[in-house]
């Protein structure tokens, strides 16, 4: 009987748990990664201002689970 009661009281807690959402994969984040130092490569600390754009455009191309346009290059000036 107890063991009736605990299985019952699991199954309607269980059940009004909202389900687990995946995060985007591993594949998804590393083709972000990737395109985030193409559109900001990689400059030695110190030699120009930092700024967040490649954390920003990570962010952004992982919120759009990996869906944006292949970046090109910025111009050497």
């Amino acid at each position: 009987m107890a063991v009736a009661a605990m299985a019952l009281l699991t199954s309607v807690v269980a059940g009004g748990l909202p389900a687990a959402v995946a995060g985007p994969s591993p594949e998804v984040a590393r083709k972000c990664m990737r395109f985030s130092y193409i559109a900001y490569p990689y400059k030695r600390p110190g030699s120009v201002k930092m700024s967040g754009d490649r954390q920003s455009y990570f962010r952004d191309c992982m919120a759009k689970e990996g869906n944006v346009p292949e970046p090109t290059p910025p111009k050497e000036s």
